[in-house]
């Protein structure tokens, strides 16, 4: 039965696609057919509030600056070759993987923003690329194209987003004539294997079956690295390539989505177990300074590509269950660790960062890898681009896929922020839907419906599993039927021009416990952290690691930040313990100190707990060696959203 489906299934899609190819259409051709949602509504979707500022910053500050970064942002990018700017500096693919993800997190941004000038930037760059191709089809014609596909893996997700925005034209056919250049052993070649997302993309939209056929083989042959199928199904976890781990996660996921086989289902629910047991953080990433280090220390860090490829793998997971937990998780780790990774004026960012760091210097690492060094300082430029130029992605990519489309034309609210969407409802009547909210700052949010005409359509929502005791008004009346945590609700029912759909979700303040090591705070999708008092200087130095990058724009700085007041406290959670929850409107940017509205004020004392040797944030003391200081008595501090700090404490010692 399946043999005969899929193809059909492919064919529907492309005759679907032939008649919508128009800029801004809203029919998602390319959803896997056993999937539950689909994105690709980019065009459609309009960023408000909080969250068109935190772009509005991209816009200003390094993704709109990109020579602020140094070399290879300084260059033509994709609209050409990239010359090497040192001879010793990375493979030939290197400087391409890195532009790559810079342009989808450009482009993105451009259209969210409908910014002509990063738009024109990030397309002349693809269609260059497609204008391009070597005499076999291959993309693109530099010489990195037959050493690694990893590069055109990458920049496959902005070609899907020029796609989404623009009909797909001849791409399809030029991506399937490119995929099918290379031989199984080249496909199964380390992160190569990558490619079987932009592969699956395109048998959708073309109906050519051997996509499909060498997708499938290539996944179960177990060749490319460490994630392969017998992986997935063991017990632990490798210690293997952060980012890759994260990029390889989405293709048994994929593949169910594509084939319907459940044990693609299962083996990718099994790795996301482990994964949580073995490495994830209190921010929702999972620990990775390089290679996979484990969350036995919460002071590992992530890398900053981790948490976008982490929530874009998450949302392929979202789409092909419709399951609640994934959309919780994208939103803590967008929420939290993505604006934790990035000075709030988007002109700098960490290549690791952590969930207690008391320093961030140009010496302060206090990984393994590159102990010592810079990779924990917050600037512009870094020794591996890769970070700054996959920073730009993670909140560009958020919004792409707040809205999405149920399987049956089903409207979903997938992912929660301020903002709006204009769709066509399967009826044909023109709608907009705006989102009302500062969520997660604010605990409501106000569904506006404005159909051309009244019209009839389901409309999809998630409560999360964190929310106590959901409620809902439609025009101001209860809405009398159950909202369980951790599903998504459905409302069919003709809506008229200027229905409002106000929810609430009830927040509770959390204590929660890393094992044997401490505690930390949550309300809702938020981490809560103590904002280490610090002082900012600039950096000017230029290190030898750098192979002599210097911002290129003398408004991006490189920083060191230091502590200037104490930070070595122990929460008291002993007698009756409650944080006293202190709320006020939101006013301005969330993430700026002035402007934070939600702040959760905890008893503490100050412990024998020092800075490590050398400049170095520690490890925490442990449980039984917890140790106040002689003349300390309790005193009370205020904890703030974990995105709004560069040095914090989020995990404290218990008393």
């Amino acid at each position: 039965m399946k043999k005969i489906f899929l193809p059909l299934a492919a064919f529907i899609c492309v005759c679907l696609l032939a008649s919508c190819t128009g800029k801004g259409t809203d029919i998602a051709a390319e959803q896997p057919p056993f999937s539950v949602f689909s994105d690709g509504l980019i065009d459609n979707i309009h960023p408000e509030g909080w969250i068109k500022e935190f772009l509005h910053r991209q816009q200003t500050g390094m993704t709109g600056v990109p020579e602020s970064m140094s070399y290879p942002y300084d260059s033509e990018l994709w609209n050409g070759d990239i010359a090497r700017n040192t001879e010793g500096h990375g493979d030939d693919w290197w400087r391409y993987e890195q532009t790559a993800y810079y342009t989808d997190g450009l482009i993105r941004l451009g259209y969210l923003l409908d910014d002509p000038v990063l738009i024109d930037r990030a397309e002349e760059g693809i269609e260059y690329t497609f204008s391009h191709a070597d005499e076999n089809g291959r993309l693109p014609h530099n010489s990195f194209s037959y050493a690694s596909m990893w590069p055109m893996a990458v920049f496959f997700r902005a070609v899907q987003a020029y796609c989404d925005v623009h009909g797909d034209g001849d791409i399809p056919q030029k991506l399937a004539r490119h995929y099918l250049t290379f031989s199984m052993d080249e496909l199964q070649d380390w992160r190569n294997i990558t490619s079987i997302e932009g592969m699956l993309w395109t048998y959708a939209r073309t109906g050519n079956q051997e996509l499909l056929d060498r997708a499938v083989t290539a996944w179960n042959a177990g060749k490319f690295s460490d994630l392969t199928p017998e992986a997935c199904a063991a017990d632990t976890i490798p210690n293997m390539h952060g980012v890759t781990f994260n990029e390889e996660l989405k293709l048994p996921v994929l593949l169910y989505g594509y084939t319907g086989d459940e044990k693609y289902l299962d083996l990718a629910r099994n790795v996301i177990v482990n994964m949580d047991r073995d490495h994830l953080l209190p921010d929702g990433v999972n620990a990775s300074a390089e290679f996979l280090v484990g969350n036995s220390n919460v002071i590992n860090s992530h890398e900053t590509c981790d948490i976008t490829d982490m929530t874009w793998t998450l949302g392929y997971f979202l789409m092909a269950t419709g399951e609640t937990e994934w959309a919780d998780r994208i939103e803590k780790a967008v929420f939290n660790a993505a604006p934790g990774a990035v000075t709030k004026d988007f002109r700098s960012l960490q290549y690791f960062s952590s969930v207690n760091q008391v320093i961030a210097t140009g010496t302060s690492n206090h990984n393994e890898f590159f102990h010592g060094s810079t990779w924990m300082a917050y600037r512009p430029t870094h020794q591996t681009e890769c970070c700054a130029g996959n920073v730009h992605r993670i909140m560009p990519n958020y919004v792409s896929r707040m809205w999405m489309r149920g399987r049956n034309g089903e409207v979903a609210a997938a992912l929660y922020g301020p903002s709006s969407v204009n769709l066509t409802l399967p009826d044909g009547t023109p709608c907009r839907i705006t989102e009302d909210t500062c969520y997660p700052f604010g605990n409501e949010i106000r569904f506006v419906f404005e159909p051309e005409k009244a019209a009839r359509f389901s409309f999809m929502f998630r409560i999360p599993e964190w929310c106590d005791d959901a409620s809902m008004e439609i025009n101001g009346k209860p809405y009398r039927k159950s909202l369980p945590e951790g599903t998504f609700a459905s409302v069919e029912r003709k809506f008229r021009p200027g229905d409002v759909i106000t929810l609430s979700f009830g927040m509770k303040t959390e204590v929660k416990t890393v094992e044997n090591q401490g505690v930390y705070v949550e309300r809702g999708p938020l981490v809560y952290s103590y904002a280490v008092p610090q002082t900012m200087r600039e950096d000017d130095k230029v290190y030898s690691n750098m192979n002599g990058k210097v911002p290129g724009d003398d408004r991006f700085k490189c920083w060191s930040i230091t502590p200037a007041g104490p930070w070595n406290y122990a929460l008291c959670t002993s007698g009756d313990f409650s944080p006293e929850v202190i709320e006020t409107p939101l006013e301005g940017y969330p993430f700026d100190d002035e402007s934070v509205n939600l702040k959760i004020r905890v008893p503490v004392r100050r412990i024998a707990w020092e800075m490590e040797e050398g400049g170095f944030t520690p490890v925490l003391p442990e449980p039984d060696k917890v140790t106040p200081l002689e003349d300390s008595e309790t005193e009370y501090i205020d904890l703030v959203p974990y995105g709004s700090t560069e040095l914090r404490v989020t995990v404290f010692p218990q008393l």
